[in-house]
């Protein structure tokens, strides 16, 4: 029995958790671990420090959980309410799922609804943000392909890159990969044609000053495939970038090895010395025409 004016430890501990519990902190502490600390050994000991009214050994012991050295804030208050209040919880997740894959249908991703469930219901309990769940589901592997705007985006910029003259040196593995980083908002359009337009200026430098201007090589090579279309006598809409007379054109150097634009006139006269222009209508008229001439000056016609 204690002496007149001494208070026991009991009554002790009761005035300090009576102090303790008018912090709102404290207070949300002790009902994180009233619902946790049957999962945690460390959270139990903490649960009896605080009987104790010791509430640095309760922090102490609070610290020292896998609860709290395992999961960041936003986890330790989902699972708090995992635990406590299992409504609430649910909400929460709902709201978490349906966000994210509006963003996913929007986006055009295709993944099994089912395994997206379990793994933004993981996500969620981990803490992880809506953009950290997305990111996730990428570097899952679970992803089967993209379509919506990430597809419209990416098949933009193949054509794009096609424009340039530049499509075969980007291959599927650069696609997805943009695929990607345009889902999580890594990269835009702007920045993939910016890529483009470097690449272009690469391979075609002789006109590098109008590809940082926008300027397609497909517009700059027009007149090229009017020429082989006229000279050669083919259609020039099927004069693509790989043709060898084209490409060797548009990647002219000059007589000191520089990067230069091969004039339009020097380009024909080397389209009617290849064995293509001998079969031309072309080459027979001219043929006729010299022989006509020949003949005429030789006063035989």
């Amino acid at each position: 029995m204690a002496e007149p004016g001494i208070l026991t430890a009991q009554q002790i501990a009761e005035q300090n958790k009576a102090s303790a519990s008018a912090n709102p902190a404290v207070a949300e502490t002790i009902q994180m671990i009233l619902a946790l600390k049957n999962i945690d050994t460390q959270l139990e000991a903490a649960w009896q420090a605080w009987l104790r009214g010791d509430i640095d050994g309760m922090y102490s012991a609070v610290m020292a959980s896998n609860f709290y050295r395992n999961n960041n804030a936003t986890a330790r208050t989902r699972l708090q309410a995992k635990a406590s209040q299992p409504g609430a919880y649910q909400d929460g997740l709902d709201k978490y799922q349906l966000s994210t894959r509006k963003s996913l249908v929007n986006s055009g991703l295709k993944m099994d609804n089912k395994l997206f469930m379990g793994l933004a219901q993981s996500a969620y309990d981990s803490g992880m943000s809506e953009d950290q769940l997305k990111e996730l589901i990428v570097t899952s592997g679970l992803v089967t392909g993209y379509g919506g705007e990430v597809l419209g985006d990416t098949s933009a910029a193949k054509t794009y890159a096609n424009s340039f003259g530049v499509g075969k040196y980007l291959d599927e593995n650069y696609w997805k990969q943009k695929s990607q980083d345009l889902f999580l908002g890594r990269t835009t359009t702007e920045d993939i044609e910016a890529e483009v337009r470097m690449l272009a200026a690469s391979a075609f430098p002789g006109y590098k000053d109008q590809i940082d201007a926008g300027i397609s090589m497909d517009a700059i090579a027009s007149a090229y495939k009017g020429a082989i279309g006229s000279v050669l006598e083919v259609d020039p809409d099927s004069v693509t970038f790989e043709d060898p007379r084209l490409r060797a054109a548009l990647q002219y150097t000059d007589k000191d090895g520089k990067p230069a634009v091969k004039p339009l006139w020097q380009f024909e006269r080397e389209l009617r010395m290849t064995p293509e222009w001998e079969l031309t209508n072309n080459a027979r008229d001219s043929v006729n025409n010299l022989t006509y001439k020949v003949l005429s000056d030789m006063g035989l016609m």
